[in-house]
């Protein structure tokens, strides 16, 4: 199996963080994965079998072909299914929404068929897909079919966005809704209108997502820290509130998820 990430260029790499590429073949083993929040929106594009996937609460689905991903608040288990062609486009905080004019808490927890949104436009794109045959073909069409679809927003609510989320970065997701509206100068049902459309969360869900990514990134780092100390570092003082979000996210507590998994932490810095 092989796993690439690629940085876009030009002006996309403003709205988009990187690509992520995976690719196997039908001889290797199949390799299921639980993913957990990022705070991101992806766009999925297989040109080979899609993967199968096992949500929190134990339905089950196969993907489709191309569909975007909107920010979870939980787990799922992703098992490959065979030959693997897969190419994601992984988007800032602040950036899908530039190219989807809904609002975007409308694919909260769920994975829309693109063909729903752009119509035959899609599948055009999945058949220049399978018909290619480089990486470097594919991410050109890819990217030249995102440059048909961007629609900057306003240059006032892009601040207004990558201000807000800076503020969450800077405090590692120890910040109230409430704080971060005074210090954006807007209403509370200002920040959670402009969040909810153009994040794809409110500003209160969003935050929590930050904090257990920032437990992820302290983990990594942690030099022997016990788990006790990196629930204080990340604004916990009670234990049992710690392992209840912890476990809402990633479906294990803090102990066996560090002892059994790889730290998935996919934060926007």
């Amino acid at each position: 199996m092989r796993f690439q990430i690629i940085k876009p260029t030009g002006i996309l790499a403003q709205f988009i963080k990187y690509y992520w590429v995976m690719e196997k073949s039908s001889l290797e083993d199949d390799v299921c994965e639980r993913v957990i929040p990022t705070g991101n929106i992806d766009l999925m594009f297989h040109h080979k079998n899609c993967f199968k996937v096992k949500c929190s609460d134990n339905n089950t689905y196969k993907q489709t072909n191309f569909f975007i991903s909107g920010i979870s608040n939980s787990y799922a288990d992703v098992t490959t299914n065979g030959e693997t062609g897969l190419i994601c486009v992984t988007f800032h905080p602040f950036g899908a929404c530039n190219f989807f004019n809904f609002p975007l808490l409308e694919i909260e927890n769920q994975n829309i068929s693109l063909d729903c949104i752009f119509g035959n436009k899609s599948k055009e794109i999945y058949e220049q897909l399978c018909v290619a045959q480089f990486l470097n073909e594919r991410i050109a069409i890819i990217e030249n079919f995102l440059l048909s679809k961007l629609s900057v927003s306003a240059k006032r609510d892009s601040l207004f966005l990558k201000s807000g989320i800076e503020f969450i970065n800077q405090s590692k997701g120890q910040i109230s809704a409430a704080t971060l509206s005074e210090k954006l100068c807007v209403t509370p049902k200002t920040l959670e209108r402009k969040f909810s459309a153009m994040v794809g969360k409110t500003p209160k869900q969003f935050i929590k997502i930050v904090r257990f990514q920032n437990i992820l990134n302290t983990f990594s780092s942690a030099n022997g820290m016990f788990l006790t100390e990196i629930a204080y570092e990340n604004g916990y003082f009670d234990q049992s509130h710690f392992i209840k979000d912890f476990k809402s996210f990633s479906g294990y507590t803090p102990k066996d998820f560090f002892v059994n998994h790889q730290c998935q932490s996919d934060y926007f810095n």
